[in-house]
């Protein structure tokens, strides 16, 4: 990797519509979703890999996993005020993933495309068809600004003062996004083609 490099999960949600804590889903290798995120991403090099989880979040369920913990005890104020206590454990001058727990697939030609496309005063996100996915990487610029920004901030509007560099990727699973029942089914048929 060409700079420092981190990440946050956002993972604080009560994951309602699911049912039960979709941090905890099973990924089908042995790791449920967060564990799997986290130890891809610290196996790919990010450091630290900061996951933000809600105060009802049972993190010794998190087996051989390094990482850092937040915990967000405001969740009215969504993913964005998850990713603002993300990010200020977030080392100045690193770029930064944003990798929600729902969203499963990651693999290392993703994030080295991402990274490889990456401006300091910019963000990148993978694309399918026309349609944007996940992750996202934060250039330095952008990851300092957010850190500066007051609680309140909303991640989208704020990414609006950046370029937004498109990064097409070849594979649809970067789009998936698991908040129900039959989107985690999906997720399992699909994950065994």
């Amino acid at each position: 990797m060409l700079s420092p490099v981190s990440v946050v999960i956002p993972a604080a949600g009560l994951s309602g519509r699911m049912g039960n804590d979709k941090a905890l889903l099973p990924y089908g290798n042995g790791l449920c979703f967060a564990e799997n995120l986290i130890n891809y991403f610290s196996v790919y090099g990010c450091n630290p890999v900061v996951l933000v989880i809600n105060n009802t979040f049972d993190s010794s369920r998190l087996k051989k996993c390094d990482f850092h913990q937040v915990i967000n005890h405001q969740l009215t104020l969504g993913r964005s005020y998850s990713i603002h206590l993300g990010i200020q454990l977030i080392p100045q001058g690193s770029c930064c993933f944003i990798h929600n727990v729902d969203n499963p697939f990651i693999e290392k030609k993703l994030l080295g495309n991402l990274l490889e496309a990456i401006d300091d005063d910019g963000y990148t996100v993978p694309v399918f068809e026309g349609k944007r996915g996940h992750p996202v990487l934060l250039g330095k610029s952008v990851t300092e600004h957010l850190r500066k920004q007051p609680f309140s901030m909303d991640f989208r509007e704020e990414l609006k003062n950046f370029s937004r560099i498109e990064v097409p990727y070849p594979d649809k699973r970067i789009l998936w996004n698991i908040n129900t029942p039959e989107d985690y089914l999906r997720f399992t048929e699909e994950s065994r083609l």
